[in-house]
């Protein structure tokens, strides 16, 4: 039974119907990648009922943070089932495992290390992301206990772009979503049915990450994947097999990494506005971040077909899987920046009701970011492609442009002339310029592509 559905799965991203496929490889993955924002989501609108906006403050000084966790797995997912992908394309299964396994294993001993490192040092991390002396007591109650627990989440999202890499995209989506569950149901619970304030929201989070990390691993204990990430007889730590590793999944952390210290550096600049400003910039950062990760999940769907593909030597259906990801991620793009800049003012009266100037903060910067939806759809459709083609330079160059060359210099010299909107202006600004290196970089891939092609046909 298991090897035919192995067969199926693979029969898909070799033979199937391009449209298809993207839709099973990317409806699941877009639902798990959306839940994995709807953890923040869900504990910033329980904590807002606490009608306190120092602790909606406090949710958005540990982002950061939370997103810096999430870059460790992603790292180490990303890149690995990059990687994965192309060699089950070449029918390498041995190159498979030991790339899933040694992917697996050195996430868990980095998330360990970084879970007792960042707990210790936890109020420093916290001020140097914008916790100003108001808001510290409160974000290192919560981002003490997120940190203690990353080591759920690091396996959870490594596990995750394993299961991917294979097409098991459905098992993966459904452990995402028993985790927010659970989230939800805990939440409340732990916030106030036992009094435990924004604590509580934090220790919810942790144990419904833990709840879905063992539903994804229950798969390979199983022993229902093409490959197994857990057989420790595939983990011999290679310096080809990390550096394969790293060559797609460092674009993937210097984006995470890049994104942390943007999102800090956001904060402390609204942090001389007052807290409201801090409050209005994290709940734009959690309700954006359902829809980015909503992009994610497209890019990590076109990865395994695009990637299994290219190894194979279908260039055609690589292209094709190409041109339906940029309409998608356009279409996406435009209807939700139409909706976010229509119905802003009423989507912060959810989150801050008691607070006029979060609203009217708020507002504005949702209305800047909605403008530019559709620049970041294809900066992220970019970055998916040439992680899936194997081109991590590009991939890096994206990356880094966006979060650092871009994002963080116009964040220090915004404000300076324009006050907190500068502020608001920032990250929107840094995906349209992301986007003309995209394009440019995208068109390279493009002639790179056209020659293997044409090498092929000659061959």
């Amino acid at each position: 039974m298991a090897d035919n559905y192995n067969n199926e799965r693979i029969q898909l991203l070799a033979e199937g119907d391009i449209g298809s496929a993207l839709f099973k490889l990317s409806a699941p993955a877009v639902a798990g990648m959306m839940v994995m924002a709807i953890y923040n989501v869900v504990d910033t609108f329980f904590v807002s009922l606490l009608r306190d906006t120092t602790a909606v403050a406090a949710t958005g000084i540990v982002f950061p943070l939370f997103q810096l966790i999430g870059s460790i797995g992603l790292t180490f997912g990303m890149g690995a089932a990059s990687v994965i992908s192309r060699k089950l394309g070449e029918n390498d299964y041995k190159e498979a495992n030991r790339t899933a396994a040694t992917a697996l294993y050195t996430s868990l001993g980095v998330g360990i290390a970084f879970a007792l490192v960042g707990a210790t040092f936890i109020k420093p991390l916290l001020v140097l992301f914008g916790a100003t002396d108001s808001i510290l007591s409160t974000a290192d109650l919560y981002g003490r206990v997120i940190v203690g627990g990353s080591i759920f989440q690091v396996t959870n999202m490594t596990l995750n772009n394993i299961l991917r890499s294979e097409g098991a995209a459905l098992h993966s989506s459904t452990g995402q979503i028993i985790g927010a569950v659970m989230n939800i149901i805990l939440d409340p619970l732990f916030i106030f049915a036992l009094n435990m304030g924004i604590t509580g929201a934090a220790i919810a989070t942790v144990i419904s990450q833990g709840i879905s990390t063992l539903y994804l691993a229950s798969y390979y204990f199983r022993d229902k994947g093409a490959i197994n990430p857990f057989k420790r007889s595939y983990f011999h730590p290679r310096v080809r097999t990390y550096r394969n590793i790293m060559n797609m999944g460092i674009p993937t952390f210097v984006r995470q990494i890049l994104g942390s210290i943007s999102f800090g550096i956001v904060n402390n600049a609204a942090g001389v506005y007052g807290d409201s400003s801090i409050a209005a910039v994290s709940i734009n950062f959690r309700l954006f971040s359902l829809l980015m990760m909503a992009l994610f999940g497209l890019a990590q769907g076109l990865q395994p077909l695009a990637g299994y593909n290219y190894g194979a030597r279908r260039f055609d259906r690589v292209r094709q899987t190409i041109r339906i990801v940029f309409g998608v991620a356009s279409g996406i793009g435009l209807f939700a920046g139409i909706l976010c800049f229509i119905f802003a003012p009423a989507i912060m009266r959810v989150f801050a009701p008691q607070d006029p100037d979060v609203i009217a903060m708020g507002s504005e910067a949702m209305r800047m970011m909605a403008l530019s939806l559709i620049p970041v759809g294809l900066v992220i459709m970019f970055g998916g492609i040439f992680q899936a083609l194997g081109n991590g330079r590009y991939a890096l160059i994206l990356a880094a442009g966006q979060q650092g060359l871009f994002l963080i210099p116009l964040v220090l010299i915004l404000p300076r002339f324009f006050g907190i909107s500068g502020v608001f202006a920032a990250q929107p600004a840094g995906f349209v310029f992301a986007l003309l290196v995209g394009v440019i970089l995208f068109l390279r891939q493009s002639n790179v592509l056209k020659a293997r092609e044409t090498n092929m046909l000659e061959g």
